[in-house]
């Protein structure tokens, strides 16, 4: 399993205001990463990816991630997506049902990679910087 187009960083970044009385502006999302497997797995086995953050407290945000129903030029029983979940510090999986498989390598293969950033709570908001990994896990059902 491997995250493309690479494992490089990326942002997301909440806007002030400029009038008083206004929401936060430009919650953007990040659409630029893939996930990429080869399973072989006996029969009637299955597989699952999961996801979770790591040193991370997201003081007033939540961290959303999307992931596509499969494509690109694989085959195989590719598993399926849920539509999204919050991330947190267990494990929650993303892809299940995965068999004998390959999804195919590089961008547009495979399953995209959708993050958001929100706002959960105004009250615990503060102006920083947070810097934080996502870790994909890949086990047998």
């Amino acid at each position: 399993m491997d995250i493309e187009p690479d494992n490089s960083g990326f942002s997301l970044d909440l806007t002030s205001p400029n009038e008083a009385g206004d929401g936060i502006k430009n919650q953007t999302t990040n659409a630029t990463k893939w996930i990429n497997f080869t399973s072989a797995v006996d029969l009637n086995t299955s597989r699952k990816i999961s996801a979770q953050l790591s040193g991370a407290t997201l003081s007033g945000l939540d961290l959303k991630l999307g992931i596509s129903h499969y494509s690109g030029s694989g085959a195989g029983t590719l598993g399926s997506s849920i539509s999204s979940i919050i991330l947190g510090d267990t494990p929650q999986t993303i892809i299940n049902g995965i068999g004998g498989a390959y999804t195919g390598d590089g961008i547009y293969n495979g399953y995209n990679l959708i993050y958001s950033l929100e706002v959960a709570d105004f009250s615990m908001l503060r102006n920083a910087s947070k810097s934080f990994s996502i870790v994909f896990t890949m086990t047998d059902n």
